[in-house]
């Protein structure tokens, strides 16, 4: 899907944030969670988000990424852009976006930030270094734990997805 086509197509409709499936021993339950995805793919939602910030993303391990990003990848409706959660510091934010990119996601949701009180700065360069690394979507996931970006602040953007 190219920029524009995943901005019109989320802001269709209803956003899917759909439970990631864990297994009694703690790890990622692949077929449990393809089964889920394959359940909501009948509802037609904008978007299908995937290692996202309801505790999922910080409740995966760093080796099971891509498997939960890949799962979600070949278990949704084909029109329906995966957009897969990464976080953390810079270096790992930005390895997690690429590997969401080479599973197969539409795009990337950048959680917040880890630290309470950052510098507006340091986020933007955060947010380019991440853009910059990617081909796909990015979308800035502000929330109130973390430093909104003022609208004038664009220099970080991907082109018309935000």
């Amino acid at each position: 899907m190219t920029f524009d086509e995943i901005k019109t197509k989320i802001g269709s409709g209803l956003l899917s944030f759909p439970v990631t499936d864990f297994g009694a021993d703690g790890e990622f339950y692949a077929a449990g969670y393809a089964q889920r995805l394959q359940w909501l793919s009948s509802y037609e939602a904008a978007g299908q988000f995937a290692a996202g910030g309801t505790g999922e993303f910080f409740s995966i391990g760093y080796d099971e990424y891509d498997a939960v990003i890949r799962t979600a990848v070949e278990n949704s409706h084909k029109d329906v852009p995966v957009l897969a959660g990464v976080g953390y510091g810079t270096r790992m934010a930005v390895d997690l976006a690429r590997r969401a990119e080479a599973a197969g996601a539409a795009g990337i949701l950048v959680l917040p930030h880890y630290l309470m009180f950052a510098e507006e700065a340091g986020v933007i360069a955060h947010m380019q270094a991440i853009c910059n690394a990617v081909g796909i979507g990015v979308i800035y996931y502000a929330r109130d734990n973390s430093r909104p970006l003022p609208p004038g602040s664009r220099s970080w953007r991907k082109p018309a997805l935000t």
